[in-house]
């Protein structure tokens, strides 16, 4: 391969590569992050809606609040170490389901996450079970009123009961596991004195869901599919989709799953849109069902309500035979690392009580990893300042003969163990092994509201430590583009300090050309622009990227002192 050693070409090259690698980052920033700011209103947008606190106690759109909803007479509760709600006796729905272990926001004075929301509410979610009678032309609907069992039991169990005009009976066992599965069990009769068809229908339903936009995770419905991961976007959905050989499938934010469980495919599933941004995902009977006369059925449903935990998804899996539930994380292109990323750190997480303790473990380990590979990369690039003369030498020598030149300069090469490029290779590594980290801290449930010390009580979100209103003696919340935290000042020192032992110091003997100056002074911008465009990343990224330029640095100081014994 020929080298095109003209320093005026290096820079125009150089030029060219930082404006575009400026680009590439400046587009991923972008299309992938959003403002935190935006994020906090978007969390007290919910607590309004919740408490009804908007528009005089209502919601702006529709009915009632989320509060004067679960205050009604006509429900019944329900509860287990994990999960807390109630069932709406007025048809039967369950849509209130509340996360006992996860807050909305840091602050200890947060509402808990509310998954399931009561229907008739703004940004309802709930799910809901109906059958229809063909024979008498009559519906078990969302206006039936059911009757609870006044025997509560002590393990999360309610039982419920309604009857239709034609005799059609349903007895309704309502029962939480140990963790985040709701099951239900129908004993459907036939107290007449002919045969009845039936047909059975569970929904679960959302309207306005509340989707934060960043492109790096998938918000949407999700689940299998003949074999393989199904993940479509809202805006996406158009009419009624079935699907074949689903054995669960739902709605996935960031970091929750709601998902209808299919066991053994025994549903029909299918996803449709229908009003103004309204969804539902439907498990169907395959076939009608014929009841004789004092008979009965039993039908079974069980929903996913719960955190996007890797270890839960897994165990849920495993226990019922669910293809890939795991897979409900959005793993991403390079899932093949960031899932048994995943499953390491969760296992870091259980040994050691500090999440910012794991970010330090997993940056020695990649450290420790690719140290080989670095050491060389420090060599070649210590080497190739000390061969500087020499290739200055050539260039003069050859200057009108860049055929010669070129063979000159692979020929020094060679007699010296060099490759100009060797210093790029360490970097290329580890640009897929920061995005997969990248990825990992942001969709790990483990990184959610994780304190590190000081200032930080979020690793997931970026650091709002900011430089602009003087580190919080200002009450003002700078603009995002301001947004520049403390930890990602400290990143660009460092950064910038790597770049300096990189070029100082290139040899006494050899004098800078003009170019050659030109380009030490662009490289090290690069430590500028990276502390601007990682201002809005996960701090806890930042923090990896900070420490892994720290080990850096003492190895390029190591490996610049060994060369010159």
């Amino acid at each position: 391969m020929p080298f095109n050693n003209d320093e005026q070409s290096n820079t125009k090259n150089l030029v060219i590569a930082l404006v575009l690698f400026g680009a590439l980052i400046f587009g991923f920033n972008y299309f992938f992050e959003s403002s935190p700011q935006n994020e906090e209103v978007k969390t007290e947008e919910i607590q309004k809606i919740e408490e009804g606190s908007v528009e005089g106690g209502e919601t702006p759109d529709k009915g009632i609040s989320v509060k004067e909803a679960i205050s009604k007479e006509s429900r019944v509760s329900v509860e287990n170490g994990c999960v807390v709600g109630s069932i709406d006796l007025i048809g039967g729905i369950i849509d209130n389901v509340t996360l006992k272990n996860y807050k909305q926001a840091v602050s200890k004075d947060s509402a808990n996450v509310m998954l399931l929301t009561p229907k008739n509410t703004e940004c309802e979610f709930y799910y809901e079970i109906y059958y229809n009678d063909k024979t008498n032309n009559e519906n078990l609907s969302e206006k039936t009123v059911w009757i609870a069992d006044d025997e509560r039991k002590s393990n999360g169990e309610v039982n419920l009961k309604t009857q239709t005009q034609n005799g059609l009976v349903v007895e309704r066992k309502i029962s939480l596991d140990d963790g985040y599965l709701i099951n239900v069990t129908d004993r459907v009769k036939n107290a007449s004195t002919s045969d009845i068809k039936i047909s059975a229908n569970s929904s679960l339903v959302r309207r306005n869901p509340n989707v934060s936009n960043y492109a790096v995770v998938h918000e949407g419905l999700v689940g299998n599919s003949s074999e393989s991961i199904d993940e479509i976007k809202y805006k996406n959905i158009e009419g009624k989709t079935k699907l074949s050989g689903s054995d669960w499938f739902g709605y996935t934010d960031i970091y929750w799953l709601c998902s209808i469980i299919n066991r053994d495919k025994k549903y029909s599933i299918s996803y449709s849109k229908f009003g103004d941004n309204s969804y539902s995902v439907s498990a169907d009977t395959k076939e009608d069902v014929t009841i004789a006369p004092n008979s009965e059925v039993e039908l079974k449903y069980s929903i996913f309500t719960g955190p996007k935990d890797i270890g839960v998804l897994k165990k849920y899996g495993n226990k019922m035979g669910l293809d890939k539930f795991d897979m409900a994380i959005d793993f991403g292109w390079f899932f093949m690392v960031t899932k048994p990323l995943i499953h390491f750190m969760e296992i870091l997480a259980k040994i050691f009580s500090n999440m910012g303790l794991v970010v330090l473990i997993l940056t020695l380990i990649f450290k420790i990893i690719t140290y080989p590979l670095v050491r060389k990369s420090f060599t070649s690039i210590a080497k190739m300042k000390e061969l500087q003369p020499k290739i200055t030498n050539l260039q003069k020598l050859y200057s009108g003969d860049k055929v010669k030149l070129n063979q000159e300069l692979v020929s020094l090469y060679k007699r010296e163990g060099v490759s100009p490029l060797s210093g790029c290779l360490p970097m290329l590594l580890q640009a897929p092994v920061f995005f997969c980290l990248y990825k990992v801290f942001f969709v790990s449930i483990q990184m959610r509201h994780a304190p590190l010390f000081g200032w930080i009580h979020d690793l997931s979100a970026p650091d709002q430590l900011y430089i602009f209103n003087l580190f919080g003696l200002i009450d003002w919340v700078p603009p995002s583009f301001l947004q520049i935290g403390v930890w990602p000042l400290i990143m660009g020192l460092t950064m910038f300090l790597q770049q300096k032992l990189t070029t100082a110091k290139a040899s006494k003997t050899a004098e800078k050309t003009s170019e050659q100056k030109m380009q030490e002074n662009m490289m090290l911008f690069m430590p500028v622009m990276f502390t601007y465009i990682c201002s809005s990343f996960p701090v806890a990224v930042v923090i990896y990227w900070t420490i892994s330029n720290l080990i850096g640095i003492a190895l390029q100081y190591h490996t610049n002192k060994r060369l010159k014994r």
